[in-house]
């Protein structure tokens, strides 16, 4: 008798755990338990199916992905950062954007930077473009504790001015104001733990107050800004992919996005690097590289020039 009831539950038990679990598994996945209709409906619209609006296309074209210089097996699959076009040359995104796992800074030469590329994983013909990086910029006082996270990538070649798919964002011109929200795109993933965006997202986040922020954030640093939407139903932060994406008001862009410890998090938010604290760095070396340029004409002229004259002499 006791062989046969353990006989029942052994072969029934399986079954009905494993009933319960794909029917809690799911709720745990889509949020049904905690979440209202309408505020699920949002969350499935804007991560699931990328959410597309008139503001994703727009901003989407001041965005480029960062890579590694080579895919692993197909287009996209080495995005690992986001940054934003500030010049033709000039690339704007975090300093750990430019480190490898070994904290070292990469060469110039293993990245990559997409422009036009909405679609992480699709390059359009005439839209799309790939350009080489060729210099790397990091303050001098940035730190891996995230003191000072932003840098720049100097462009091996000049982004075309005639690509609509393909933007300069303005640089900001005062301190970001706080309480009203900004838009932060990425191709980050999509939940924590989650695959990367294929389509470029956004979300709005609110740039809360400094003393708010130090109060939730124990190594706060003047540089830094907080952002996130506390206590919403929705988690709607940066997460893994977004390191270095650009949060922006009215076509300017005035964060970075540095960490992101508001990923998965409704009551966490997540950290940027304030852009116009950075501004004279920003303009001192974009300054350099023009100089550098005007350099490199002047000799390569003047070496035309002496070329001449020992030809015709």
């Amino acid at each position: 008798m006791r062989l046969q009831y353990f006989f029942i539950v052994a072969t029934t038990l399986p079954a009905f755990l494993l009933a319960h679990r794909s029917t809690t598994d799911l709720e745990a996945y889509t949020g049904k338990k905690h979440l209202p209709y309408n505020a699920l409906h949002h969350r499935s619209k804007r991560v699931s199916t990328p959410y597309k609006s008139e503001k994703t296309d727009h901003l989407a074209k001041f965005c480029v992905s960062i890579r590694s210089r080579t895919p692993r097996k197909y287009f996209g699959d080495n995005h690992y950062c986001g940054g934003s076009i500030i010049s033709s040359t000039f690339v704007l995104t975090a300093a750990h954007c430019t480190m490898d796992k070994r904290k070292i800074m990469h060469r110039a030469r293993v990245l990559l930077i997409v422009a036009g590329t909405p679609n992480r994983l699709k390059f359009i013909k005439g839209q799309s473009v790939n350009v080489p990086v060729k210099k790397l910029f990091v303050p001098k006082n940035f730190t891996m504790h995230n003191t000072n996270n932003i840098a720049l990538i100097k462009l091996a070649e000049a982004l075309p001015s005639d690509n609509p798919h393909i933007g300069i964002i303005d640089l900001p011109k005062a301190q970001p104001a706080f309480n009203i929200n900004y838009t932060v795109l990425g191709w980050g993933r999509v939940y924590k733990g989650g695959p990367l965006a294929s389509s470029i997202l956004h979300i709005d986040v609110e740039l809360l107050a400094r003393e708010e922020c130090a109060k939730m954030l124990k190594t706060f640093k003047p540089e830094m800004m907080c952002a996130g939407n506390l206590g919403n139903d929705l988690d709607e932060n940066p997460c893994a992919g977004d390191t270095g994406a650009p949060m922006i008001f009215n076509d300017t862009v005035y964060g970075v996005v540095s960490y992101r410890i508001g990923c998965g998090s409704i009551t966490q938010p997540s950290v940027y690097t304030n852009v116009f604290e950075h501004l004279e760095w920003i303009e001192e070396v974009m300054s350099r590289g023009i100089r550098h340029l005007s350099v490199s004409v002047f000799s390569y002229l003047l070496l035309l020039l002496t070329v001449f004259q020992f030809k015709f002499q």
